[in-house]
């Protein structure tokens, strides 16, 4: 990047925060800022947000960012948009919700999902969408609002998210990136459009979704009332970008397929970028867009710092929150590698890659009076690093062996789990200098759009490693038979699981 005072924002609208930072165009953050909110579960399986909530916290987060760089002197260049994925809001006409937004978190539909993949539908649509089936697909969602809500199904005029409701509330456009649409379930991956059988599986017509448009589109004009909100000149480009897995590769550096993207925070995930679709005729891993060349291979797991921050609930009660996870990575780095024989299984809302099986439980194995909390906590953190070790396995068979992770997500600022995913994983693990990956991927992109980055490899010059964990060998054995435990608890509780939830 280069444009003497100029900055480009990156906005990620996240699982539980919306994080905003502008940017240099030498990729130093110059201002940031964060909003929290809430996951509500109604009732076991639904997991839902406010997605006005969502919208009103990413205006704030943006007004401070602005105001903040203004005061720096510097004038903003661009807006870039990164967001989490799978999110479905039901609107009406006028573009206002009908109801609360259902998040990837959501297993409502997991029979749908299972009826999918059963049936041979699943790997039908794999082969062309790149998105392996499973409840967190608006796909399945869809399916399940026209079988179980028909009423809102009808009343709603489109099915979108969060981010789409930006733009749309910002231009009066409804759009949705390539990047974005991959994670539906019903976006063709490389004819870059709505796959027709998988609409009619959702009962849906094209006219009720955005219009799918390259993440580097770019829009101007925004409503005066809006730019009068963030003090924002209105010809400032906001740009669509790409969703935040995505984003989150670009912003670590991670822009091809020798290093892999590990992304540790409320739910984790091992990617690639490669120059061709990569599919795996199993179905194990996704295939999505990243820009208009480019494809980002991978997977996500559900199980990792949204369980965790329900186990310590369960197993540090006389801590205060704020200081939980501090406390458990404390007690967790007192107990050997290993967890003293204890294993986890941590799938407290089933599993994503490799399994996809929403059905999935979590529990602790191998527990005797000689052990006490400390060995819990350490076997959750170590099966949370299992847990993405086996995605990341399949990820190397279907594109190649990396040479180095880049780490990113809120559970790598502790020591403790960066040097878990060098000693499990057996490679080193690189801990970049951007702590807000998707915001800098989601800056760094929109950056190319308006021409002050050329290409997205270019960000490698932006991005440094200020600290490289190395493979300890010893612990990397030890870490070899524990993962050899956790997997054939895995496949021996798999069957029992689903004979006592049938």
């Amino acid at each position: 990047m280069s444009n003497g005072s100029g900055v480009v924002v990156g906005v990620d609208l996240g699982t539980s925060a919306t994080k905003v930072v502008a940017f240099t165009p030498e990729g130093r953050a110059v201002a940031d800022a964060a909003e929290h909110y809430d996951l509500s579960v109604p009732q076991p399986g639904y997991v839902e947000q406010d997605a006005d909530e969502i919208y009103q916290a990413a205006m704030r987060a943006l007004r401070r960012v602005i105001d903040s760089a203004h005061l720096r002197g510097h004038e903003v260049l661009a807006i870039g948009l990164s967001s989490a994925m799978h999110g479905v809001l039901c609107v009406d006409e006028h573009g206002e919700p009908l109801g609360p937004l259902i998040t990837w978190m959501d297993r409502r539909s997991a029979e749908i999902a299972e009826r999918w993949r059963a049936g041979g539908t699943a790997l039908e649509l794999y082969a062309r969408t790149g998105a392996p089936m499973h409840p967190m697909l608006p796909l399945c969602k869809l399916r399940w609002l026209s079988e179980h809500e028909p009423q809102t199904f009808a009343r709603a005029a489109r099915f979108v998210s969060v981010k789409e409701l930006l733009v749309y509330r910002w231009f009066g456009e409804w759009l949705i990136d390539h990047g974005s649409a991959s994670g539906t379930g019903y976006f063709d991956v490389q004819r870059r459009a709505w796959d027709v059988r998988a609409l009619e599986l959702a009962r849906v017509g094209a006219e009720r979704l955005s219009t799918p448009a390259s993440g580097l589109t770019r829009r101007t004009g925004i409503r005066a009332a809006i730019a009068g909100t963030l003090s924002l000149v209105r010809d400032v480009p906001l740009v669509l970008c790409s969703s935040d897995g995505a984003l989150a590769n670009v912003g670590v550096g991670a822009v091809d397929a020798t290093t892999m993207a590990v992304t540790l925070g409320t739910s984790a995930a091992a990617r690639v970028v490669t120059e061709q679709p990569c599919f795996d005729e199993r179905g194990r891993t996704f295939c999505y867009a990243l820009d208009d060349t480019r494809y980002v291979v991978g997977g996500p797991t559900s199980s990792a710092g949204g369980v965790l921050t329900h186990l310590l609930d369960l197993l540090l009660p006389d801590v205060e929150e704020t200081e939980r996870f501090a406390r458990a990575v404390e007690l967790a780095g007192s107990v050997t590698p290993g967890a003293g024989g204890v294993t986890c299984l941590p799938f407290l809302s089933g599993e994503r890659a490799p399994y996809w099986d929403a059905e999935l439980r979590g529990g602790f194995l191998g527990l005797d009076l000689a052990h006490d909390r400390r060995h819990l906590l350490r076997a959750a953190m170590e099966s949370i690093v299992f847990a993405l070790f086996a995605v990341a396995r399949v990820v190397e068979e279907r594109a190649g062996s990396v040479s180095a992770l880049l780490l990113s997500g809120g559970l790598t600022h502790a020591s403790l789990f960066r040097e878990l995913v060098a000693d499990v994983f057996g490679r080193e693990a690189w801990l970049p200098d951007q702590p807000e990956a998707s915001a800098f991927g989601a800056a760094a992109m929109a950056a190319v759009a308006v021409g002050v980055l050329s290409d997205l490899t270019a960000v490698r010059r932006l991005v440094h490693y200020p600290e490289r964990i190395a493979t300890d060998a010893q612990r990397h054995a030890r870490y070899a038979r524990a993962f050899a435990r956790y997997e054939a608890a895995v496949a021996a509780t798999t069957p029992l699981v689903h004979a006592v939830l049938s």
